[in-house]
């Protein structure tokens, strides 16, 4: 195949993506299958090859998910495949495969999901969602893995992390789904879509009613400001009739921040703003003014029997609470010491550590970094242990994780203590869901791994080869991982403790029954 040839083929599937009608789509998975074997079996230069069988994927994924053909999708998912496995193909390209993979792969659940709710599209069904767990989370670590990939186009990365927001959002992860929509933002300013995606989050967390709402307001109007400045780039991104959904929102005039960032000159503060870890029902920055700023929690509870004493649940939020600030102010200390010593001891560590002559990195700032990660992911096991008691599901409280607490084994179910069709069931699922990733298999498959590597057996960190976190006797860990890791486990424990909020605030009654509620005044 000369150049000449390459180039009309390369217009050929490319004309073929911008001009096929759906009543054509059996024809043209024929004469794209036909090209693809074609392609594969020719004699080009490896890298116009790959090149053209992305392509070919990419046109195949399209054009089938417009069809709705689950059959189309599979093949422009495997020839996706066949390039990332194939040692020839260039790693842009194998990144960019890396992507069809993942939309594929979304597509082909989202008509499997749509088949499923029928006529009443306008509610997604979350007991659908945890029959399907295990593909979901599939979609989901591919799709994180494209936005993140460094040989991918800023582009493609960009478009990777607002389909992974989509997929968070519709599970009622808003906390994870914010940060994909933000990302995707940051990597391709241009993202209308991103942008309309972020404002229609927010628009539901005002239609939700509780906590911060003011700042939430004021990050929505901004979000529909650039959607809507945006409008014909999301046009050539997602279609004009998502354009014109986000020119169809209205702003609603938020009065509040976009974002409180605290003390401008502490460093403590501007460390959580940055990787959004205050610990209140915000978007960005630390919530309200004032010195308490980590506010979430309960606003009241209904007693199970009228008249008991205070309901177990205040104490225990309070302890989950604590136990993430402190694993925070670990993380942070960790951090400062590793960032001013580096491989060195800091001053301020008063240990004399023996040279292992390999490169092993010892001390408190390494241990408290590992200490914090552990102490975050602890934390979410306590918070599957509160629901157990609140919800009053029956399971030892010595058996309880939060890896396996959500959903009933056998049938993937929700616990019908915790959610019996009522609003709390998308808080559920995002619960479930959040557990589900911290799998082998998952979004974050090193964190539960590192902390049964951290608490039971022998991590240190190193400036050789790391072997990461292994379920061997030692494990030797990155430096500037380990610094990720620490904040990775304490983003995933906020995020959990905010759905947990939300699935308890799921069942106050409305304001008409107020009355019921059982509250409470600050500590002083």
């Amino acid at each position: 195949m000369n150049d000449a040839e390459f180039m009309e083929l390369q217009s050929f599937i490319i004309e073929l993506n911008d001009t096929v009608g759906l009543s054509r789509f059996a024809d043209v998975m024929s004469t794209l299958q036909q090209i693809q074997a074609t392609v594969s079996a020719s004699t080009v230069d490896a890298e116009k090859r790959c090149w053209l069988l992305f392509l070919l994927s990419s046109t195949m994924n399209n054009l089938a998910a417009a069809a709705e053909s689950i059959e189309g999708l599979e093949l422009g998912v495997a020839w996706a495949r066949s390039l990332i496995d194939d040692e020839e193909t260039p790693e842009h390209v194998a990144a960019e495969a890396m992507y069809n993979v993942g939309t594929g792969q979304a597509s082909i659940y989202h008509i499997r999901e749509l088949a499923d709710i029928g006529e009443d599209t306008a509610e997604l069904n979350p007991s659908f969602r945890l029959k399907n767990i295990d593909d979901l989370r599939t979609v989901r670590r591919i799709l994180r893995a494209a936005g993140h990939e460094e040989y991918a186009s800023a582009e493609q990365r960009s478009r990777a992390l607002c389909n992974l927001g989509n997929t968070l959002d519709d599970s009622g992860r808003w906390v994870e789904a914010y940060t994909a929509y933000s990302d995707s933002l940051k990597l391709d300013p241009s993202n209308g879509n991103a942008a309309g995606n972020a404002a229609e989050l927010l628009r539901r967390r005002l239609e939700h009613g509780r906590d911060e709402l003011g700042h939430i307001a004021a990050a929505y109007d901004r979000y529909l400001q650039i959607a809507k400045t945006l409008s014909a780039r999301t046009a050539e991104i997602a279609g004009a009739q998502v354009a014109q959904r986000w020119d169809s929102l209205e702003p609603v005039g938020g009065q509040g921040h976009f974002r409180h960032v605290g003390d401008e000159l502490d460093p403590y503060h501007q460390w959580i703003v940055e990787h959004r870890l205050a610990l209140t029902a915000t978007v960005e920055g630390l919530g309200g003014g004032g010195d308490r700023w980590d506010s979430a929690g309960l606003e009241g509870v209904v007693p199970s029997t009228p008249g008991e004493s205070v309901p177990p649940i205040f104490a225990a939020m309070n302890v989950l609470k604590a136990e993430y600030l402190v694993a925070r102010r670990m993380a942070y200390r960790g951090q400062l010491m590793v960032n001013e010593a580096g491989v060195s001891q800091h001053p301020d560590d008063s240990g004399l550590y023996t040279d292992t002559l390999d490169g092993g990195i010892y001390g408190e700032g390494p241990a408290l970094l590992l200490l914090a990660q552990r102490s975050a992911l602890d934390v979410l096991d306590k918070i599957a242990v509160a629901a157990n008691e609140h919800f009053e599901v029956g399971i030892d409280p010595g058996k309880v994780s939060f890896a396996g607490f959500w959903q009933d084994k056998k049938s993937h179910a929700v616990r019908p203590s915790l959610s019996d069709g009522d609003p709390g069931y998308l808080h559920v699922l995002a619960l479930a869901e959040l557990a589900a990733d911290l799998s082998d298999d998952g979004m974050y498959p090193n964190a539960r791994l590192l902390r049964n590597a951290g608490t039971h057996r022998i991590v240190h960190a190193t400036s050789g080869y790391p072997t990461g976190p292994t379920r061997e006797t030692f494990s030797t860990v990155d430096l500037d991982e380990l610094i990720q890791a620490s904040v990775e486990a304490l983003w995933v424990c906020r995020a959990a403790f905010l759905y947990f909020v939300d699935l308890l605030e799921s069942q106050l009654p409305d304001v008409d029954s107020a009355d019921q509620v059982w509250t409470l005044p600050n500590q002083k």
